[in-house]
């Protein structure tokens, strides 16, 4: 019995090992994908209350700041893996946080003047898992 439950052991542990591998890439995916979606709403749903282009100071990769429709100062910044809101922590393991600003043309811009859209690209790290989300905002009145 002992030499039957042995064999057992041994065929069935490849099968487990391969179960709780799958449960636990899941269980990143899906913490890495909560992160990321808590990232694209938040600043999409931040980034529609800019109310001119002249409201935004700092406009880089991994940097946004400006003024919202309540003379509130906004910034957005990547320090390491963690993505700060006014200095607050709004979510972790983002490996880059990929801002592109493009103008009315759909041309990638600097000048912020000319933004009047803008592309939000986390990518977020989980236990090494990895996963890229993207959405781009139009700015509700770009014009100052």
């Amino acid at each position: 019995v002992i030499v039957i439950a042995g064999v057992i052991f041994a065929l069935m542990t490849p099968l487990l090992q391969t179960g709780f591998n799958a449960f636990f890439t899941q269980q990143n995916l899906s913490d890495a994908d909560w992160q990321g979606r808590l990232v694209i709403e938040r600043m999409s749903r931040d980034l529609r209350s800019i109310p001119s282009t002249r409201n935004i100071s700092i406009a880089t990769t991994t940097q946004l700041m400006y003024t919202d429709l309540n003379d509130n100062s906004v910034d957005y910044a990547l320090s390491g893996t963690t993505l700060n809101l006014n200095g607050n922590t709004l979510a972790q393991g983002i490996a880059s946080l990929g801002l592109a600003y493009y103008d009315a043309n759909g041309a990638t811009t600097a000048t912020i003047e000319d933004i009047r859209y803008i592309s939000i690209q986390p990518n977020i790290t989980q236990n090494n898992t990895n996963t890229t989300l993207m959405t781009v905002i139009n700015l509700r009145n770009p014009f100052p």
